[in-house]
């Protein structure tokens, strides 16, 4: 009698409807496990980096894709590496092809979006590392690289055991695929480099890789050009938030049961709360996928961290929160001048 109604309720659940959602969050569970178990340098971005792979409407990567991504990155990283080390020491130079760089990044279309992402990071994390002392750009080169290729490899494993389905058809219909005019890209591309400039600028000139986290996400969040809208920059500031704040109770928690397993477990049941609200139909459901990211970026660097990690996951949290807040008080700066334009204009 006790095991009727649980098999009632497994028996009308939607296993069908409910397989993107699945795939997601038990993905991401498995992607985390392989990476802690095998522990290479900077495996807490694999899970972060493979979400994209896997989000709604995601669909799975072939193999030509997957290498010919992975040469794409390591020609980009090669560029990026050489021509750090032979322009560092001319910062006049430097700076410039740097933004001229990101310009183009963000102007082209003939890349994916997580190859852009991909590069992006690149383009921002190994010139900064290059004044560093010698040898730091070139290590974290090539394990962006083993990154990329780990979470292309999983997410592909992942969609082997939940494959593409008719529920996955709902999330690709929902997305916009116009085409941007040549302008329109351009104007897109400058916008998100006047964001981007000022704390690039910063960051060099006081050489801050420790808050190199802060120029990640701020890169990342700048591919979100919706967050020019107030209640989306809202929303986004809570459910990043929200992920933040759980990190911590995660880590507090994994503090007294230091075991993988419990780590697992707390990423499910994380993941199966920002996941429902991600495969939702709501216009903001994207922004609770960047939450979740949120927790694992700050729960994966903080575990895998030498330091104090005590202290860390609270600098984390601040890190990610002062990023998230300069990116939606930029944009919405941005659209302010946008607007006034539009009025004088007419």
């Amino acid at each position: 009698m006790l095991g009727k109604p649980s098999y009632l309720f497994l028996s009308k659940f939607d296993w069908v409807n409910s397989r993107p959602v699945m795939r997601y969050v038990l993905g991401i569970t498995f992607i985390l496990f392989v990476s802690s178990i095998l522990n290479y340098p900077l495996s807490y971005l694999t899970t972060v980096l493979a979400l994209g792979y896997i989000a709604p409407g995601a669909k799975p990567v072939t193999v030509k894709q997957g290498l010919s991504f992975v040469l794409i990155l390591i020609v980009i990283n090669l560029i990026t590496y050489v021509f750090s080390a032979y322009f560092k020491d001319y910062p006049l130079v430097f700076m410039p092809l740097i933004a001229l760089g990101i310009l183009w990044l963000y102007y082209t279309n003939k890349f994916p979006g997580m190859v852009k992402l991909f590069a992006l990071v690149s383009l921002l994390v190994i010139p900064l590392l290059s004044l560093e002392p010698q040898g730091v750009s070139g290590f974290v080169a090539v394990n962006l690289i083993m990154n990329a290729f780990m979470a292309i490899l999983l997410t592909s494993l992942v969609f082997w055991v939940f494959p593409w389905s008719e529920s996955d058809e709902v999330f690709v219909k929902s997305k916009n695929n116009t085409e941007l005019s040549e302008v329109s890209r351009f104007n897109y591309a400058r916008n998100i480099l006047l964001i981007l400039l000022p704390v690039l600028l910063l960051f060099f000139i006081l050489k801050l890789s420790g808050g190199l986290l802060i120029l990640i996400f701020i890169a990342i969040l700048s591919m979100n050009p919706a967050l020019a809208n107030a209640k989306v920059g809202a929303v986004l500031i809570v459910a990043n938030l929200l992920g933040g704040i759980m990190a911590i109770a995660a880590f507090k928690l994994l503090v007294m049961v230091p075991l993988l397993v419990f780590m697992l477990l707390l990423t499910l049941f994380v993941g199966f709360i920002f996941g429902n609200k991600l495969f939702s139909k709501s216009k903001l459901a994207p922004i609770f996928g960047t939450g979740f990211s949120t927790f694992l970026l700050i729960l994966g660097s903080v575990t895998s961290s030498n330091s104090e990690a005590g202290s860390e996951v609270w600098t984390r949290v601040l890190q990610i929160s002062v990023a998230v807040l300069y990116v939606v008080i930029a944009f919405r700066i941005l659209d302010h001048f946008k607007t006034n334009r539009k009025l004088k204009l007419q």
